[in-house]
């Protein structure tokens, strides 16, 4: 059939992935000799030292296909994911269209003004990480949503620029990877998939809001025309006998539609499905910022291909600023959720939470 991949070597993919687990293996025609580490084995469950065949002739284990040695490997393999270093073939952005977005670049309740635009010589690393979704409901859904963020400060470009990059890598050595803080990486990521699968699951969650509206209504006029014609008998029945039927009618209609809710319950689920690292040529803008009588500075990128600044992170929640504001006791960077209204005096979430770090260290 066309268009179809061959099945990889069985015996080839279980010594690669043994390999990969710490173990050392020899292979000579369709016999497999392992030896793997007690961990390993265990987890496997199967012998640290083994002799693998495809079909598992006597005195061998099987790693054939649907052999559960195989399927255990193939599920490790599904649940690992990949990472990889792209090196994109873009040209650095201009440094004139830099400092002019810089110069209009908003605050909602301050004013900023330009200090440098610069174009480094080392790479703005982000990293684009693609994030596996799934929503059970009546139905099931899944998607891939792929999201990008600044490897050290947290900073997402805006638009797909890595990925239009990507199309055309060039030639030549890898840049060196940058040392950064692991942990903070992870906190950018765990930050950046509420942020992308939100919007992608938006419009699944109202098709399925509407299809439990359509159904919950026609159970609810389906009973009501059955209490109608309970409560008007063409022949006469006791008073208690009717009120029985219909308390009966009224508890089976509740039920139905306490079904209903569980059923249409939205339980969704998103996990990383790959990580890529991207240095890109960015521009690199330092804004000074005022609020009153205070002043902070501001560094901001504008990376190759980016359309706009990247967007700074809140400094009160887990999103990024589009329109951002300060607050006007430590300046605080808010984004629009957090600081809807920027007039007047705003109580600041960020300033109230170190308040209640620094009380709580006192304690």
């Amino acid at each position: 059939m066309s268009g179809t991949l061959p099945v990889p070597d069985p015996l080839g993919f279980t010594a690669t992935a043994l390999e990969r687990l710490g173990g050392v293996t020899e292979r000579q025609g369709d016999r497999l000799s392992v030896l793997l580490p007690d961990p390993a084995a265990c987890t496997l469950g199967i012998a640290d030292s083994v002799e693998l065949t495809p079909h598992g002739e006597a005195g061998t284990v099987a790693c054939g296909l649907g052999s559960p040695l195989l399927e255990a490997l193939v599920e490790r393999a599904r649940r690992a994911v990949p990472v990889s270093c792209g090196r994109p073939a873009v040209p650095p952005p201009s440094l004139g269209w830099a400092r002019s977005l810089a110069e209009n670049y908003l605050l909602r309740n301050g004013v900023s003004s330009v200090l440098k635009v610069e174009l480094p010589r080392e790479p703005a690393w982000y990293i684009q990480v693609a994030f596996a979704w799934s929503m059970q409901a009546d139905e099931r859904h899944e998607g891939l949503v792929v999201g990008t963020v600044h490897l050290e400060d947290g900073a997402r470009p805006v638009g797909d620029l890595a990925l239009a990059s990507l199309e055309d890598p060039t030639a030549g050595p890898e840049p060196a990877s940058p040392a950064f803080d692991a942990a903070r990486a992870a906190g950018w990521i765990a930050r950046l998939g509420p942020a992308q699968v939100a919007p992608a699951v938006a419009d699944v969650l109202a098709r399925t809001a509407r299809r439990q509206a359509r159904d919950h209504e026609r159970i609810a006029t389906y009973y009501a025309a059955l209490v109608r014609e309970a409560s008007t008998p063409r022949r006469r029945i006791a008073p208690d006998a009717l009120a029985t039927k219909v308390a009966h009618l009224l508890a089976e209609r509740d039920s139905r539609l306490a079904d209903l809710a569980h059923r249409y319950a939205a339980r969704i689920h998103f996990r990383v499905a790959g990580i890529a690292f991207l240095p890109l040529p960015a521009a690199q803008v330092t804004l000074l910022a005022r609020r009153r009588k205070g002043e902070r500075t501001l560094a901001l990128r504008l990376p190759a291909g980016a359309r706009a600044l990247d967007r700074l992170p809140c400094d009160a929640c887990g999103g990024w600023c589009s329109d951002p504001a300060l607050c006007d006791e430590r300046l605080h960077l808010l984004c629009e959720t957090c600081l809807p209204v920027a007039t007047g005096r705003p109580r600041c979430a960020a300033c109230e939470g170190e308040k209640g770090l620094k009380a709580m260290e006192r304690a």
